[in-house]
């Protein structure tokens, strides 16, 4: 069986929660405060209720949530409901006091365990009241034999591994590898040898060997000699005929007690030596203990259901990045993915880009908090079709899953956009590093797979956080295949196209001027055709720019588009821009002529545009125009440097309110 669902209500920063888990693996990611913590220690609470030892409760002063905004909404009651899917009709039979039947459908059950704490106030002091119960009817019992089948393993953010794996600590997770193995095979063995069964018998074989090893005249005269020596001493320090008497003898050799004693080292391959553990990095000590944790577990899973010592079995792992670097996150990371099948339910936390770049989409639950309210995303329940998912899985690298971190996302369809908005928010007394906004250069104009992260009209199936789609609209953009009918071909068409350029119709950006061809000698009988074709096409958007119109006014995306281009809008906005722009690229091509500066604006932005194209060095432009921008030394530049609105709306539609 597997936890499916799990809502949390009241719990520290959590109002109310609703989550939906994979079988197999789950990984929480989210910003700082979002609520991973919580989410986790909820599940501790909760999964520890059987067991004997408990080392996390709820906390009658500090557990119960409060609205910052409005203390009459702060929290009474917390509650939790776990509601897991079985497999096996043995699960149903076992848990039998936990079945819950649909109301609709009585043919569908599921196993619950609910859980309400609350309080009430004597005396100006909280007393806390709890009360847990399975299925569907409050008071009903929870065997407590039930719940001691249901069981987790924490990894905790700041764990102290070298102390985990040191010899006779509390909770050695190797003495416990080693109790739950089943069998073993010996090296020299065949092949086809069967395992030898490590049951209660064996081990006390086993044991039996050690003892017999020790067991001999020479450690037994040792173990004399000193308890002679002891002796002697206590006889001096006592009252003559009332001396103690002692008698030493090693102990008795156990499995368990021999277990216990066993230490890790990592050994030297040019010597025949090791190294302490406590000579190794964290990083390689965590990895150590995470796999001694992760074989113990497995041990646990192996067999019968039947003859498990648990039905349930979870490892909760937060932050499995510390003390990472990113290669060794993501080989970690991948090794954690092949656990789906193996009879685990695992739950990550993890605030790590390297880790989400690397996992599977549907395994995602994102986390975001805007205006105090803390809201869970999944990939499985959002608008993303197929072919989504299988593009944001190639090309959602360590950059771009960063958005599944941010307060709010720009999408921008190259580096010359990346560069220069953070320059332009800071025009505008916005910086969008303090406002957790993330810029991302998706490298092309694939939006719609983003585009469908935020834009559902259906709160749950998107993001929290806004997100402006930043394009340009390319409008009167055309081509020559755009002159080919049925009397055009394609010789007749390109011939058109390059005429047509000759007379400045269109220009070097495909981009047409105007509408009136003027004197177009040669072609006559296509002349009001091709006046047809440029009037209904000049100022019509591109299909990429028209999508992105399409995507944008739903949900939390907005389209932002700039007239023709980016770089054309910017020089648009102003005199001022235009000239310094001109003087960027006159200083990156200092032999460049431009047109005479009494020529329109138009016909000279279109001119460094048309540069820039033929140089293929926009990105180079950019950089340069925005360090000169970004010079404090230089700072009445970018006091003058006017930002064209529909980049200032781009930026503000994000920045949370």
């Amino acid at each position: 069986m597997y936890l499916k669902q799990f809502i949390i209500q009241g719990y520290r920063s959590i109002r109310r929660l609703d989550l939906t888990f994979n079988k197999g693996v789950n990984i929480i990611i989210g910003e700082n405060n979002s609520g991973k913590t919580a989410i986790i220690d909820a599940l501790r609470i909760c999964l520890s209720y059987g067991n004997q030892f408990r080392d996390i409760y709820i906390d009658k002063d500090k557990d119960f949530y409060i609205d910052i905004n409005d203390p009459s909404e702060d929290a009474r009651q917390i509650c939790f409901d776990m509601i897991f899917e079985y497999e096996d009709p043995i699960e149903a039979a076992v848990f039998t006091d936990f079945i819950s039947q649909d109301r609709n459908d009585p043919s569908i059950q599921t196993i619950q365990l609910h859980f309400k704490y609350s309080y009430e106030t004597r005396n100006d002091n909280r007393v806390l009241r709890w009360s847990v119960w399975g299925g569907d009817n409050e008071g009903q019992i929870v065997p407590p034999e039930a719940l001691q089948l249901i069981n987790f393993t924490y990894l905790s953010p700041l764990r102290d591994a070298v102390e985990k794996l040191r010899p006779h600590a509390r909770g050695n997770k190797i003495a416990e590898l080693y109790k739950n193995l089943k069998g073993f095979k010996l090296d020299d063995a065949p092949d086809e040898a069967e395992i030898t069964v490590l049951n209660k018998e064996k081990k006390v074989e086993l044991a039996k060997k050690l003892q017999d090893a020790v067991d001999d005249a020479e450690w037994n005269t040792i173990i004399k000699t000193g308890e002679t020596k002891v002796q002697e001493h206590i006889n001096g320090a006592s009252i003559i005929g009332k001396e103690p008497s002692v008698a030493f003898s090693f102990l008795p050799y156990s499995y368990d007690g021999i277990i216990n004693n066993i230490e890790v080292k990592s050994p030297i391959p040019s010597r025949d030596s090791y190294f302490e553990i406590t000579q190794n990095g964290l990083g390689e000590n965590n990895i150590i203990y995470a796999a001694t944790v992760l074989g113990d577990l497995i041990n646990n899973n192996q067999g019968n259901l039947a003859e498990r010592d648990h039905f349930y079995e979870a490892l909760l792992i937060e932050e499995p990045e510390a003390h990472l670097h990113p290669q060794k996150q993501n080989t970690f990371f991948k090794y954690l993915n092949t656990f789906e099948e193996k009879g685990l339910q695992l739950f990550i936390t993890s605030h790590s880009p390297t880790i989400t770049a690397k996992a599977n989409l549907d395994y995602l639950i994102v986390l975001q908090k805007q205006k105090n309210e803390i809201k869970a995303f999944t990939i499985g329940n959002s608008e993303l079709e197929p072919e989504n998912k299988k593009y944001l899985s190639k090309f959602l690298d360590v950059t771009k899953s960063q958005l599944f971190f941010s307060n709010g996302t720009i999408l921008v369809e190259g580096i010359s956009e990346a560069l220069l908005l953070p320059v332009f928010a800071k025009k505008i007394d916005l910086d969008i590093d303090r406002y957790g906004i993330e810029i991302v250069n998706i490298g092309g104009v694939a939006f719609e797979h983003f585009a469908r992260l935020y834009n559902s009209n259906e709160s749950e199936k998107r993001l929290l956080a806004k997100c402006s789609l930043l394009t340009d609209d390319d409008r009167g953009v055309i081509s020559s295949g755009s002159f080919r009918n049925g009397t055009v071909d394609k010789k007749r068409a390109e011939e058109i196209f390059k005429a047509l350029q000759d007379n400045g119709v269109i220009d070097k950006l495909n981009r047409i001027h105007k509408s009136e061809v003027g004197d177009l000698v040669g072609f006559e009988d296509e002349e009001a055709s091709i006046v047809q074709i440029l009037s209904e096409r000049i100022n019509k958007l591109s299909e990429r720019a028209e999508n992105a119109k399409k995507f944008g006014g739903k949900g939390n995306l907005h389209s932002h588009l700039a007239k023709v281009t980016f770089e054309y809008e910017l020089m648009m906005a102003s005199k001022f821009n235009l000239r310094l722009m001109k003087l960027v690229y006159t200083r990156m091509h200092p032999q460049t002529v431009f047109l005479n500066s009494v020529t329109g604006m138009e016909e000279q932005a279109t001119e460094i545009l048309e540069k820039l194209k033929s140089n293929k060095d926009k990105s180079e432009f950019a950089l340069n125009l925005s360090v000169i921008l970004d010079d404090e030394k230089k700072c009445h530049l970018l006091k003058r440097f006017e930002i064209p609105k529909y980049i200032k709306d781009s930026i503000q539609w994000v920045i949370p309110q």
